[in-house]
């Protein structure tokens, strides 16, 4: 049955497997080796389910890794969650143990209890295929749901005796297409809040990533500033003057009388800022996420552009709101003078910036220079930065550009780590070297887990276990066979970026030695407004 779910996988136009490969594996190889899928092998399973997640989400397509059972499946759990937190299309296809021995726990190779339910508990979806019959149904529901409706990871299990069987029957998926009906009604409903606003905001997220034409239209109609969780940055251009930052917002929402609310899960502001005498409108493609923090006054379910589509036709022109442009101009002006005091991230942001063209794509981390980003990186187009959103992996960085960079050959992908955070997958510089994976990786090295750091010292003289020892970086890339350099200050990041991505197909690494920064929290956790 190998042979069918490969016919699948080039069916559906899967360009490229990331695996750790085993021999569980060995059907699957043997249908694949005649393909022109590309086989990307890894040195951990879980660079390569975070080389699925980085090329997934920064595509909107489906990626797929592949990973034995027990072990392996455990190994790339943490990239799983988080391509579910980050709602990427990524499927695992997962083997398993002889259908005759799960659940017996008589200590095969690679056996894991209840492998099944812990697939399950990480993804929109799973499966395990027991009948060979079944191979055309399965593949087909899993690629079904990963292109419908909220996207999800899914994964596909299947034992290694049925991967070997033979198909001598075939039951093929016969599920029909999705189909998004915006409620006229609740168009009606949301129009008439948005044109009676007196200080109205447009919040987006990933689920509206491909409603950026009509977000602006809309901004722009309203004269609405935009801010975007991490997810959703760059579908307003962070030039465009109603584009504005979290800092921002908060400093707003005290005047907002109406959200728009579109492809978020809305947690932050909601949860934290607070939300009483708000009017929310909220459109989301996932009706189980329209109520789960607070009930919006104007519920519209759909598909984030087409339900923008039908805002825009049935959006009457507004009165001058010249007042709150003004006060809009002024928090941008305010915060923005705040965020440049952040130094020395600030400067190395935006000498990061000044080397990455509009559509280079900057891969984020749990670092001192990361978390600022978050506030202070400027985005210029959608799907050009890449978090690991809510699920705040450490070290999920520098494997998921890699995977960025597979899927986008052609343009510039950075990576910005910490030391810490950079060591989880530095071994994928073998990788990267291997396949011609043309990254930039900066790492900035203060020897520390910094953030963590900073909190013990909140109460105790010293932090503890909180101390790192570190190889020498550019020896460390260098020894893999990529380019390895040391940069001082931000002009020397800027000069040795722009010379790492004439490297096209040869990673380069760049160390940073640094001290102790400003705290970016007071511009991340913001209190309770109203």
């Amino acid at each position: 049955m190998a042979e069918h779910v490969v016919a699948a996988l080039v069916a559906e136009g899967i360009e490229v497997i990331f695996t750790v490969p085993g021999e569980q594996h060995d059907p699957l190889f043997r249908a694949l080796a005649p393909t022109n899928i590309r086989i990307v092998q890894t040195r951990h399973e879980q660079s390569a389910a975070y080389m699925a997640y980085g090329y997934a989400r920064s595509t909107g397509k489906p990626a797929v890794f592949m990973v034995i059972s027990g072990p392996g499946v455990l190994n790339s759990t943490a990239a799983l969650a988080t391509a579910y937190a980050a709602n990427a299309r990524v499927l695992c296809i997962a083997a398993e143990i002889p259908t005759h021995f799960i659940g017996r726990g008589i200590g095969v190779p690679h056996e894991v209890p209840e492998q099944l339910a812990i697939l399950d508990n990480l993804t929109g979806w799973s499966a395990r295929i027991t009948d060979p019959a079944d191979t055309e149904a399965y593949v087909g529901q899993a690629f079904h749901r990963l292109k419908h409706g909220r996207p999800r990871p899914v994964a596909i299990e299947i034992p290694t005796d049925v991967m070997e069987s033979t198909v001598t029957e075939r039951r093929p998926w016969t599920g029909g297409s999705t189909t998004n009906r915006t409620d006229p009604a609740a168009v009606v409903a949301a129009v008439r809040e948005l044109a009676a606003a007196r200080a109205p905001l447009v919040y987006v997220g990933s689920g509206a990533t491909t409603a950026g034409p009509e977000i602006r239209e809309l901004a722009e109609r309203l004269q609405a500033p935009v801010v975007a969780d991490v997810g959703g940055k760059g579908i307003l251009d962070d030039r465009h003057p109603l584009s504005i930052s979290q800092p921002v917002a908060h400093r707003l929402w005290r005047s907002i009388d109406v959200v728009l609310a579109v492809g978020t899960r809305l947690r932050r502001p909601f949860a934290e800022w607070g939300t009483e005498g708000l009017t929310i409108v909220r459109i989301d493609i996932d009706n189980d996420e329209m109520h789960r923090i607070c009930a919006p006054a104007v519920p519209v379910l759909g598909d984030a552009a087409t339900c923008m589509r039908a805002l825009l036709a049935n959006l009457p022109p507004v009165g001058d709101r010249a007042a709150w442009s003004d006060e809009i101009c002024a928090a941008r002006r305010d915060i923005g003078a705040e965020l440049a005091r952040l130094q020395p991230q600030v400067g190395f942001l935006q000498a990061m910036r000044d080397a990455l063209p509009d559509d280079g794509i900057l891969v984020d981390e749990l670092t001192q220079v990361g978390y600022t980003a978050r506030v202070a990186f400027p985005v210029l187009q959608p799907s050009t930065y890449i978090s690991s959103t809510y699920f705040g992996a450490l070290g999920f960085g520098f494997a998921t550009a890699l995977g960025v960079k597979i899927a986008h050959p052609q343009r510039e992908v950075l990576s910005l780590s910490g030391d810490g955070g950079f060591l989880y997958t530095g071994n994928e510089l073998a990788s990267a070297v291997q396949h011609g994976i043309g990254v930039v990786a900066v790492v900035f090295n203060d020897s520390c887990y910094a953030n963590v750091d900073r909190s013990q010292r909140r109460h105790m003289s010293a932090g503890l276990g909180t101390a790192l020892h570190n190889p020498d970086f550019p020896l460390f890339a260098e020894s893999f066979g990529a380019v390895g350099v040391r940069v001082n200050d931000a002009d020397g990041l800027r000069t040795e970026i722009e010379k790492g991505f004439t490297r096209s197909h040869i990673p380069t690494l760049i160390e940073v030695p640094v001290g102790p920064m400003p705290n970016p929290w007071p511009f991340i956790r913001l209190p309770k407004v109203r």
